[in-house]
């Protein structure tokens, strides 16, 4: 299981609930889309909607929608 973390699905900085079931789930440290690559695109959504860039809504929907896409979706990447 060291291949793997538990993390949020809607990040704690965006206000995911931390002990909910349904927001926590293996995230692979391999691939192209990693653990690392997710902690980027948290900071940066959660940067954006604390200066007024993006709703706090727009960025948790991008995130359960597919945070892969989140950064091109909400037209911070």
């Amino acid at each position: 299981m060291s291949d793997y973390e538990e993390d949020h699905l809607v990040p704690l900085e965006l206000g995911g609930a931390p002990r909910d079931p349904g927001n926590l789930w293996p995230e692979p440290h391999y691939g192209t889309k990693t653990a690392y690559t997710k902690d980027g695109t948290e900071t940066k959504l959660k940067n954006a909607v604390c200066n007024g860039t993006i709703t706090l809504s727009a960025a948790r929907s991008a995130f359960k929608n597919n945070w892969t896409t989140a950064l091109q979706v909400t037209g911070i990447g």
